[in-house]
């Protein structure tokens, strides 16, 4: 029996690639790179809203440390600790969270309202304590200037004179207290 010559790697000695193993291996490349690209545009939509959501919380701090340092009748204004709201004048910010003065400049909408007897949890019949006024801030998203609508006026209702969501524009509402300092 004779041995037959064992030879290492292609024909004629040669390493390397076929054709069909390069084009298998161009379509798992270009498959994902096509996924890659497909992930674009929900990783950058994310970037914007946590972008968002960061700016409207810097405003909101901003305002309720402003009303923080406000002497506490001016900031309940004329109710003097009656239960109806207080409703401050809008404010605006454009997309670096500065304060401007022209709704054409502005990204962010800014509503607040104060309540000048705040609830507590019930302990007897009367609950409410006309020494803490209960701060809201909502920050609209709306660089298109749309019309905001707020709730009604009510006596009722804790969510009157707030932003109305049936518009569908973007907002996000902080809450904080603020205490009367004798």
């Amino acid at each position: 029996m004779k041995n037959l010559p064992t030879t290492t790697g292609r024909a004629g000695g040669k390493g390397g690639f076929s054709l069909v193993e390069v084009a298998v291996a161009s379509g798992i490349a270009a498959i994902g790179i096509i996924l890659l690209f497909s992930l674009l545009p929900s990783g950058l939509t994310m970037f914007r809203d946590s972008m968002t959501v960061t700016m409207s919380s810097q405003i909101a701090q901003r305002l309720i440390h402003e009303a923080v340092q406000t002497d506490y009748d001016v900031l309940v204004g004329a109710s003097g600790g009656g239960a109806s709201p207080v409703v401050k004048p809008w404010r605006y910010f454009n997309d670096q969270g500065v304060e401007v003065t022209s709704t054409s400049d502005a990204i962010y909408h800014v509503h607040t309202r104060v309540l000048p007897s705040s609830h507590l949890p019930a302990t007897s019949s009367s609950n409410s304590n006309s020494s803490l006024a209960t701060i809201t801030v909502q920050v609209v998203t709306n660089p298109s200037n749309r019309p905001i609508k707020l709730r009604p006026a009510s006596e009722t209702d804790p969510l009157a004179q707030t932003v109305d969501p049936a518009p569908g524009l973007v907002f996000y509402t902080y809450n904080s207290h603020v205490a009367r300092v004798r």
